[in-house]
């Protein structure tokens, strides 16, 4: 029987109809199975996105939104989506939204893309300053719009910008107006019509050097901000207090209060500054101008105080006492020379126009030369001397003190290298604060006196009570090391106030000088005398040798042996003099003569 075509055919085309319909749903299923994959990766990095990414729709509502967005505002995401985004933004911020909104839906197209700066709200009420743009999704004809959020939190970057901007009109350490700070305000003073009388105070906190190469950089910083404390406590009215660079301090108070400014001034250094378990004397300078009689403009002011500072400089200080100075006119002109001078000194050294003279040291008992100081000279090479009075201080001020000591030393050893004078009647050499903190100073004495072929004790070096008693731990220590040398070491300008009883005895010190104020007047006054004996005995008693300077009339030297002194050096004795010629002078000391008076002299 015959099959039915028919029949047949309907059930292939059934299989292949089965066929092509498994197969479709197997790439259906890929297709589904690969936009799962993608959905999945976009949601990845969706929320792996830095930034916060918020979907609304053109009524505002929250759509969608990323971990991101969930974190800035500190908010999940049921908390967010289907709610009006106007919850994130402030209320002012909000209004002008919705009117952003119903412009947006009035209108096919809207300003897209560009970056604002708004402010946010968190759960928690914090405002917080955001950076938004916004882009649409494309949408069907039928659909809402709706649009892409992009936000930034601006909170490190304005912190940022905020310590920056701190930065540039403050002081990092102290918090005070840094000298950019300071000169906006006197932009401010100095722009009003209205400019009351002030006083603007450059202070200046000295020895500061030392400080630094004594305890380190850190531990100087900390005085500072100490120093600071202290400025802010006692001129707690002052209008303005500032730091300038490193060591420098202003401050501007109404002009009324001038004359209290040395009182105020006596509060911040009348106590040590404790650094290290060690109690540190600051030592503050003040230069004053009144404004805005003394200045027209910031840097006016600026440049007129920072005269009068180092005119106040050159000064004597006084431990515990600053030293204040107002400005005069007069003080620029001469600013303007010292400068020029201080540029000839190094020059100076370099060219070697000093010179050595020497004053001898002298037994009161019969004037016979017993040792000498070595002093330095400047001659210039047009025949002019310049007086040690004002080139000396110059050196210290301007960190030249040390080359100009070295170059003394120098020249006196190899000129007494070269002599027939006395090595047992040493030469005294003076040395400076700013020596003791050179790491190499200590080598270097002893290459010299290596190089010279002079034994230790042919050199003495002399030190001011200054810079002795209110050395730090480091440049005592460097006494003591100079002294192992052999070479002996004198406290030059003794009891000119500043060695407490109770330190002298500690003090690393051989000799003392006793400074030529305490002799002026004895002749006259039984106080001086009285004064005089007192220190002559306490040398004694502390076991150090005596030297007694300033000698000048018959008067005081039958006082000071009276006291039972025996080495004096002063005009009545001897001017100083050229090296060579108190080298070769005939009443110079050779081994021979000396070493029969040496122990007796020693004595006193």
């Amino acid at each position: 029987m015959p099959t039915a075509p028919n029949g047949n055919n309907n059930g292939r085309a059934r299989q292949g109809m089965a066929s092509r319909l498994t197969s479709a749903e197997d790439r259906l299923a890929r297709a589904l199975e690969t936009i799962e994959v993608q959905r999945r990766q976009l949601s990845t990095v969706f929320n792996a996105v830095n930034d916060a990414i918020i979907v609304i729709d053109d009524r505002g509502i929250i759509e969608t939104v990323n971990d991101a967005a969930c974190g800035m505002f500190g908010r999940p995401s049921f908390e967010l989506v289907h709610h009006s985004v106007n919850k994130l933004m402030p209320e002012a911020v909000a209004m002008h939204h919705d009117r952003y909104l119903r412009n947006a839906r009035a209108q096919t197209s809207t300003r897209l893309g560009l970056s604002r700066m708004l402010s946010g709200v968190d759960s928690k009420g914090r405002q917080f300053p955001i950076d938004i743009s916004l882009s649409e999704v494309p949408s069907a004809a039928d659909e809402r719009r709706r649009f892409v959020a992009t936000i930034r939190d601006l909170t490190k970057e304005r912190a940022r910008e905020d310590r920056i901007r701190f930065l540039a009109y403050h002081d990092d350490a102290t918090k005070l107006p840094n000298r950019h700070g300071v000169t906006s305000y006197l932009e401010t003073y100095f722009d009003s019509a209205d400019k009351k009388p002030l006083l603007f105070v450059h202070l200046s906190l000295n020895n500061t050097s030392q400080l630094v190469a004594s305890f380190g950089l850190e531990e100087f910083e900390r005085l500072v901000v100490a120093f600071s404390q202290r400025l802010k406590r006692v001129f707690g009215t002052a209008s303005l207090i500032g730091r300038g660079f490193g060591n420098t301090f202003h401050v501007i108070l109404p002009l009324e209060e001038k004359d209290a400014l040395s009182d105020r001034l006596y509060a911040v250094v009348s106590e040590p500054i404790e650094i290290q378990d060690m109690s540190v004397v600051v030592d503050v300078c003040a230069g004053t101008v009144a404004l805005p009689d003394q200045a027209s403009t910031p840097r006016e002011a600026m440049h007129h105080a920072a005269a009068t500072l180092m005119e106040i400089k050159g000064s004597t200080p006084q431990p515990g006492h600053p030293r204040l100075h107002s400005y005069m006119p007069s003080i620029i002109d001469d600013m303007s020379r010292r400068t020029r001078l201080v540029h000839k000194i190094n020059q100076a050294i370099e060219g070697r126009e000093f010179s050595v003279f020497l004053q001898p040291k002298v037994d009161i008992a019969d004037g016979s030369w017993v040792g000498a100081e070595a002093l330095a000279r400047w001659t210039q090479p047009d025949g002019s001397m310049i007086s040690p009075a004002e080139f000396i201080p110059l050196a210290e001020q301007s960190g030249l003190v040390s080359a100009l000591n070295r170059f003394i030393m120098s020249a006196t050893l190899r000129s007494l290298a070269d002599s027939d004078w006395s090595r047992q009647a040493p030469i005294s050499v003076n040395i400076s604060g700013q020596d003791l903190t050179t790491p190499s100073f200590v080598c270097d004495i002893a290459q010299l006196l290596d190089q010279t072929g002079l034994p230790a004790q042919a050199l003495e070096l002399e030190l001011t009570e200054r810079d002795i008693v209110s050395g730090s731990h480091i440049m005592r220590a460097t006494v003591e090391q100079i002294r192992e040398l052999g070479v002996t070491v004198a406290m030059d300008d003794f009891g000119t106030g500043y060695s407490s009883l109770a330190a002298l005895a500690d003090l690393p010190v051989d000799i003392l000088k006793i400074d030529r104020q305490f002799l002026r007047r004895v002749e006259d006054r039984e106080a001086d005398r009285k004064v005089l004996a007192t220190l002559v005995n306490l040398a004694r008693e502390l076991g150090r040798k005596i030297v007694i300077e300033g000698v000048e009339t018959e008067g005081q030297a039958a006082f000071l042996s009276t006291l039972g002194v025996r080495l004096a050096q002063g005009f009545l004795y001897a001017k100083p003099a050229p090296a060579i010629a108190v080298l070769n002078d005939p009443r110079r000391p050779v081994d021979d003569a000396f070493t029969a008076r040496i122990t007796g002299a020693n004595g006193g």
